[in-house]
């Protein structure tokens, strides 16, 4: 048999270098491909839990916007609440003022027809062929006086409001029907001066002065309710001046339990020699619910029957 002659076996041949060639190419693009996969994963499992942080702050974050928000709806709901609330009070206050207005005009017409009252007293009182004695039926009060003092109670509860502008205008009242007069003085109840330095004198009579003293009333406030005082003192020191002088006493409280002598001590001091009395005085009476109005009220009318005068007893 004849043997087959084959080729000799070359190890590095072209297929073998093809093969190493491929095989070179798989390392080198695996080493890429770990290369790229660690630079995608550059901070591996550090990476990851940066992340969880991340979204766990986020979580908190919206929570808290989340609880600000529903502090923004509380107040914002308070706001409204408050809002009706006023809305409320300001309708409340709108439907009183007609109220207040309509008893301020029922107030206004009352002192008006109180005022009225007594013009028409004093009117009666001046007719021809009257007496000097007042008609205590009528209740009015003289005004042919040349010298005319004012003793007012300017205590807190004469002085507040309203009230001190009621008695500002019976002043004002009273100095407008006495056409003879000369001049006058205003007093505190306590004896004080409302123009310090001009004690035992009179106040020159003016219509621009007389203004000036209603408009100075405004501020004379602030003494006690003591009208015993305040006559005595008047007494003292206008007693002996020359003319018709009208003493006109206001006030609303009495507080004196010694009321008989303290009426017979007034009277003794402003008899003349002929037993009769100076100065006349005359008594104006504000009412109220509390206080020593009644005994204001009975002091002063023994005091003005006694000294040829007249009480007239007006309401706040």
């Amino acid at each position: 048999m004849r043997k087959i002659q084959r080729a000799p076996i070359e190890v590095f041949n072209l297929s073998f270098l093809d093969i190493i060639s491929c095989a070179f190419g798989a390392v080198v693009m695996l080493v890429l491909l770990a290369k790229n996969g660690e630079q995608g994963t550059e901070h591996g499992p550090n990476n990851l839990s940066l992340s969880i942080q991340e979204v766990l702050s986020a979580q908190i974050f919206i929570e808290e916007l989340q609880g600000a928000l529903s502090d923004k709806q509380r107040q914002l709901l308070a706001a409204l609440n408050q809002s009706a609330s006023s809305t409320q009070q300001l309708q409340d206050l709108e439907s009183s003022i007609p109220r207040a207005q309509k008893t301020l005009q029922q107030l206004q017409d009352k002192a008006q027809s109180l005022r009225q009252e007594i013009r028409l007293a004093n009117a009666k009182l001046n007719v021809p062929n009257s007496t000097d004695i007042p008609d205590d039926d009528v209740g009015g009060i003289p005004t042919d006086a040349q010298y005319v003092i004012f003793v007012i109670d300017n205590s807190g509860s004469m002085s507040f409001g309203n009230s001190w502008r009621t008695v500002t205008n019976v002043v004002s009242d009273i100095l407008s029907n006495h056409p003879q007069m000369k001049g006058f003085q205003i007093m505190a109840a306590d004896g004080g001066f409302m123009y310090p330095g001009t004690e035992g004198q009179w106040l020159s009579d003016s219509t621009s002065f007389r203004k000036k003293a209603i408009a100075r009333m405004a501020s004379f406030t602030g003494g006690g309710s003591e009208p015993e005082k305040g006559i005595s003192r008047a007494i003292k020191l206008y007693k002996k001046k020359p003319g018709k002088i009208s003493l006109y006493v206001f006030g609303d409280d009495y507080r004196q339990s010694n009321l008989d002598g303290v009426v017979s001590s007034i009277t003794s001091q402003n008899k003349q020699a002929d037993g009769t009395a100076k100065i006349r005085i005359h008594g104006i009476g504000f009412a109220r619910r509390q206080g020593n109005s009644q005994q204001y009220a009975a002091f002063m009318q023994a005091i003005t029957k006694r000294n040829r005068g007249a009480f007239v007893g007006l309401n706040f």
